[in-house]
């Protein structure tokens, strides 16, 4: 399958947002759903789904659709772990690791980078590993 850089990169945002794409093998078409159903408990069971319209489109050519779901959390913790690894602040990068081996690392990871200078640059390694993660399931 083969996508533009400005496919991947959407793709790449719509899964670092909790999404689950749908590509479409032969036109390229990219659409997106939550990830679960667990907002679904807003609506009343006769009241149809926001996006009920995408389901049923990939419901009526599912073969034709390869599906990409966003890291699991083991992965996503491996690029919080490299993160940290690339961190010159001694001091910050060995706050991180604490962090990481503790209880909850993911929520206080969050915590700490966003109470601290290094906030964007999470935010842009955080991207190219989403990026990446997209390339390498496209390419299988």
């Amino acid at each position: 399958m083969s996508l533009t850089e400005k496919q991947i990169e959407e793709i790449a945002e719509l899964l670092e947002t909790g999404m689950v794409c749908y590509i479409h093998r032969i036109t390229g078409e990219i659409e997106s759903l939550p990830k679960t159903e667990e907002n679904e408990f807003f609506f009343s069971a006769d009241e149809e789904l926001p996006w009920q319209d995408v389901l049923d489109k990939i419901e009526k050519d599912r073969d034709n659709y390869h599906i990409i779901e966003g890291m699991q959390s083991s992965e996503a913790f491996e690029v919080m772990q490299n993160f940290a690894d690339q961190i010159t602040d001694n001091y910050f990068r060995d706050k991180i690791y604490r962090i990481l081996s503790n209880k909850n690392p993911f929520r206080h990871f969050k915590t700490l980078i966003d109470s601290s200078p290094y906030r964007q640059h999470w935010f842009d390694f955080k991207k190219l590993a989403y990026i990446d993660f997209v390339r390498k399931q496209v390419s299988n």
